[in-house]
């Protein structure tokens, strides 16, 4: 116990899981807490002591499922091991700490997602910048960047992150610490705060990285944040984290940006609470056959291009692959199943790579040529490619003469190496074999030198090798038998020749296997130098799994590719939404089209019914513009985009009650979020702004964003605004670029058909109380419902909201005519004999005023 608490004070932020025999235990708090994670059964140690100690265990070879499990709860993991054999320590068994698991540290795939990057990210920051490196130790990439806040919290919350280590707090500047808890607050992930003296060797990656950050001097708080990185990884491994070498410098000025509000509105990886994984966009784009392909499709996916060469490569040859169906279909099942070279590639390079990892790597190795020579009918297209691909030789070679044909998952117990590949491990083996050829030969020898048939030889981890004699036959043993063992129907007996050869096997065997791991960290070593090779590899597969899912996803949906254009200018034509298009069934989804440009259409109202179609219409258009700068085709007849800077979405409703705000609160940061970042080339998706207050405010608040942004002094984005404040299709009377779009729909008697069609003109109806009638409420409440509207819609109203208005949008010389006078004042046309016929059982005035735009265009311009 002593020896359990010095180690323990090593590591007081980890689960220690001490080795004793064939069982890790926990002791003491960690015994309490692991028993109530882990569902394991709480004992304790010394339980006739006044005070026994809380322990809980389990067995050996179940350790990684369990650290799984806590890894996934953001949780350290040390591992404390018995450093040498029990059966020959002297005393106490030598212990120590073998390996510390963190969630952002981890690379053995059962504790990873092979679809995603499991992201160690470290900030550094500072009073006006944060600098952020993003280290994924299980495949060797590292990103850098830096930033003001603002855009630093952007990116941090959406970048999927498994541990945050930043400095302590107490080691900051109160306002600096302020910004960064602020930043972090609410962010999933692991929290390992650190001394901020961890960071101060700015010289780690300059030393470690000589070539890669060269151009990196220009953010030095991201180089701080990167020597923070090393620092760790080196610290949790055991040593260097050699297999960090892929460096890259993100800029957010390169790609689409979009926060993480943005993804959770349009469901991009994760459902909405409540939802299933087949209502996200990930889970009908995903159809990579690998590991690597999908991380690399997730990563395009998560940072969309802005440069429309780059995007022109992609989608170039997304449409050699959409054209080569057989091709593409024989390429991808040859690459089902294939190793994950890239994070093979990090086991090695960082020494964690099991015998198992240096099999399936040879495996695969030898399946490389097969790849470059099916991408022949490419040409001059994949020569980079082919050359990655080529394979690797003398790894291949080396890993095939030297691994047996199926590895073990450890190196320790034997069985990894060859025989023919080594000379003295080959001496070690026959001696081991020979011996055990003598044990076998004598148990003939010995029933017939004794005369007891039944005489057997055995083996234990106790005695060792041993004669069993049945009771009916111990008249018959010889003298130099040696009793060792009583049993209630035999007795166990050894000879000193079996002592003597027993201990020439046992030590032949423990020999054997010292050797064989000898060899096995030897061959880890020397695959090491070829890691740059494999990650070239790996590169090339990621990317051919990926321009071909994305070519197979085109030709089951019947997708397009887009054109990319430098303009303000988005034109889709018969467009779909990729997930709700596969969730109905065949050719029930309605494809709609949409043109925005920034001159003369920037701004579209919509407007429509419940249940009508509106959100799904924004929302298929943001999927669209992400698709078609992530490299993808589109679901639609036709695309021509003008490339989209930022995405922003005010979709659906949420608060924020940890942060203590309301649905309202988070509705308008979202909004203010909006009108202080998006720029004319940004793409706005507004959703019943203002629906979170009450009815005067909100249709206030509505207007004046609007407005905004369409004024030459606001940020003037392309923008689409679903709304049932019908009020505000007046806006296109005086906002030039403002045009009203409607959802349509048939009436039939009392009901409604939902045409979830997209015409020109405003809506004048929202039909709520039919769709309330779908969704089941009672006979009554919906006859209550129908009579409170009606009279909400009698003069006095209408009156009231004029009132409310103001005189300004009377007609000249109407002041204080009533609301139907002063539409007739504002009309001077022979059609105000028909509007007089009117009355209000034929068409109420609100109806007359939320369709005055529609007969002012009959009447002709001027009117």
């Amino acid at each position: 116990m002593e020896q359990y608490a010095r180690v323990k004070a090593e590591h007081p932020d980890a689960f220690l899981f001490f080795r004793l025999g064939d069982f890790y235990e926990m002791f003491f708090e960690d015994a309490v807490r692991g028993t109530q994670l882990l569902g394991l059964t709480l004992t304790s140690r010394n339980r006739q002591d006044p005070e026994p100690i809380p322990m809980c265990g389990l067995p050996w070879h179940q350790r990684d499922a369990y650290v799984a499990r806590l890894l996934r709860l953001g949780h350290k993991v040390a591992i404390c091991d018995q450093l040498e054999d029990p059966a020959s320590a002297k005393g106490l068994v030598q212990r120590g700490v073998t390996e510390i698991l963190t969630p952002g540290s981890v690379t053995s795939d059962q504790f990873l997602d092979p679809a995603a990057n499991n992201y160690l990210a470290v900030v550094w920051p500072e009073a006006e910048r944060a600098g952020l490196c993003l280290a994924d130790a299980s495949t060797g990439e590292v990103r850098l960047l830096e930033l003001g806040w603002q855009e630093a919290a952007d990116s941090m919350s959406r970048v999927r992150v498994a541990e945050w280590v930043t400095p302590e707090t107490s080691d900051l500047d109160a306002a600096i610490a302020e910004r960064l808890e602020r930043a972090l607050r609410g962010l999933p992930g692991a929290r390992s705060p650190v001394p901020a003296a961890r960071f101060r060797d700015a010289s780690l990656p300059r030393a470690r990285w000589p070539a890669e950050i060269g151009g990196f001097e220009d953010m030095p708080a991201a180089l701080i944040a990167a020597a923070g990185a090393l620092d760790y990884l080196d610290r949790m491994q055991g040593g260097r984290s050699r297999q960090l070498t892929r460096v890259e410098r993100w800029r957010e000025e390169d790609v689409l940006r979009y926060d993480a509000a943005t993804e959770r509105h349009l469901e991009l990886f994760h459902p909405q609470p409540g939802g299933e994984a087949q209502h996200t966009l990930w889970h009908h784009l995903d159809l990579t056959v690998t590991g690597l392909g999908a991380r690399r499709l997730r990563s395009w996916l998560a940072r969309p291009l802005l440069s429309s060469a780059s995007l022109a490569r992609r989608h170039d040859a997304v449409e050699r692959w959409l054209g080569a169906g057989e091709r593409r279909a024989e390429f991808r099942e040859r690459l089902r199943g294939f190793p994950d070279l890239e994070r093979l590639a990090a086991r090695v390079a960082c020494a964690r790579a099991t015998p198992r990892d240096l099999g399936a790597l040879r495996d695969g190795l030898a399946r490389l040529p097969a790849f470059a020579e099916s991408l022949a009918w490419m040409a001059e297209a994949a020569e980079e490619a082919k050359a990655a691909l080529a394979g690797i030789p003398e790894l291949e070679t080396l890993l095939a003469r030297a691994l047996t044909p199926e590895p073990p998952p450890v190196s320790r117990e034997g069985g990894v190496i060859r025989p023919g590949f080594d000379a003295h491990r080959d001496s070690l083996d026959d001696l081991a074999h020979s011996g055990k050829r003598w044990v076998a030969e004598l148990e003939s020898s010995e029933r017939a030198r004794t005369g007891i048939a039944s005489l057997k030889v055995g083996f234990n981890r106790v005695f060792g090798y041993y004669l069993e004699v049945t009771r009916p036959h111990l008249a018959k043993v010889p003298p130099d038998y040696q009793r060792r063992q009583t049993l209630t129907t035999a007795e166990r007996f050894v000879t000193p020749d079996l002592k003597a050869r027993e201990s020439e096997i046992l030590g032949a065997e423990e020999k054997l296997k010292a050797r064989e791991h000898e060899l096995f960290v030897e061959l880890r070593e020397r695959a090491a130098a070829f890691v740059p090779e494999l990650q070239r590899a790996a590169d090339a597969l990621a990317t051919l799994d990926t321009e071909a899912a994305l070519a197979e996803v085109a030709s089951r949906g019947g997708w397009v590719r887009p054109r990319i254009e430098d303009s303000d200018r988005l034109l889709l034509e018969g467009a779909r939404h990729p997930v709700v298009e596969r969730l109905l069934p065949r050719g029930e989804f309605v494809p709609n089209s949409v043109l925005l440009d920034g001159r003369t259409r920037q701004i579209l109202l919509v407007t429509g019914p419940n249940m009508g179609g509106k959100s799904t219409y924004l929302r298929q258009v943001a999927l669209a513009v992400l698709l078609a700068q992530a490299g993808s085709f589109v679901p639609a007849e036709r695309a021509e985009i003008g490339l989209v800077d930022r995405l922003f979405t005010r979709v659906g409703a949420a608060d924020r009650l940890g942060a203590r705000q309301s649905t309202f609160m988070v509705e308008m940061q979202d909004t203010a979020d909006i009108l202080r970042s998006a720029t004319p080339r940004s793409l706005v998706l507004l959703d019943e702004v203002g629906r979170g207050t009450s009815t005067y405010d909100g249709l206030a608040l509505a207007w004046a964003v609007t407005e905004f942004l369409h004024s030459a002094a606001g940020p003037r984005p392309r923008t689409l605004f679903a709304t049932h404040y019908h009020e505000l299709t007046q806006l296109a009377e005086t906002l030039p670029r403002l045009r009203n779009v409607q959802v349509t729909v048939k009436e039939w008697g009392d009901q409604v058909v939902f045409l979830h069609r997209i015409a020109e003109g405003a809506a004048d109806r929202s039909y709520g109380i039919h769709v309330a009638r779908l969704a089941g409420l009672p006979a009554a409440v919906i006859e209550r419902a129908r009579e409170v509207l009606r009279e909400l819609e009698s003069e006095r109203t209408v009156e009231h909201l004029e009132a409310r208005r103001g005189g300004s949008r009377k007609a000249p010389g109407a002041e204080g005519a009533t609301p139907q006078q002063a539409l007739f004042a504002a009309v001077s046309h022979p059609v105000l004999d028909e509007l007089r016929a009117l009355s209000p059982e034929t068409l109420t005035p609100l109806e007359a005023l939320n369709r005055l735009a529609e007969w002012k265009k009959r009447l002709g311009e001027g009117a």
